[in-house]
């Protein structure tokens, strides 16, 4: 249910994503939509918790895997040049970025929506901001603004290449997103030896 949800609000827009056109494309009756969720903006919700919670996770799996590489301890742009294969992963899916901003547009018209669908989103830029708060300790650098806001960049440069950049090239965001992250590793100031 929620791969259809996914993929009807991603084609056709939050509005005109029905709970029968949802129920439909999955296979089940509206009945089984609303034993599963007590409305539609409860499904939305989940929809974008969710990816948040993968997206973060996955993230932290990648920062993890090139911190426990031998080499990389307090080597800035060596740790970040082993994130590029991550990062070129990023929106590799459309579906993801149209999905965050329709379900963004939404929020900003629906103040019932805006409340628990910024608690999320809070919470996925506070844990991107505690993997790059982590990155940046064991690369022993400060970087120049606070991991929060740095982080609350990284997504928007990331969703924001949804809609600016080239559909036929989704690799594009994540040398946009290297740049990005290796002119903070390099022009961030080192914390100790």
């Amino acid at each position: 249910m929620l791969d259809s949800a996914r993929e009807q609000i991603a084609t056709h827009g939050v509005a005109a994503a029905s709970v029968r056109g949802i129920s439909e494309a999955a296979g089940f009756s509206q009945g089984a939509f609303y034993s599963n969720f007590a409305s539609k903006e409860a499904m939305l919700l989940e929809v974008m918790a969710e990816h948040m919670r993968a997206e973060a996770a996955r993230f932290a799996a990648a920062v993890e895997k090139v911190l426990s590489e031998a080499g990389t301890e307090g080597k800035g742009p060596s740790a970040v040049a082993s994130l590029r294969d991550y990062l070129l992963t990023l929106n590799t899916d459309g579906n993801w970025p149209m999905l965050t901003i329709e379900l963004q547009l939404y929020a900003n018209r629906s103040e019932s929506f805006a409340a628990q669908f910024n608690t999320s989103k809070t919470v996925f830029q506070s844990e991107v901001a505690k993997t790059l708060t982590r990155l940046f300790s064991s690369l022993r650098i400060r970087p120049a603004l606070d991991p929060l806001k740095l982080a609350v960049g990284f997504i928007a440069l990331s969703n924001g290449y949804a809609v600016q950049g080239d559909k036929a090239s989704p690799e594009g965001v994540g040398e946009i997103m290297f740049t990005f992250l290796d002119a903070l590793v390099r022009s961030a100031e080192p914390t100790g030896p």
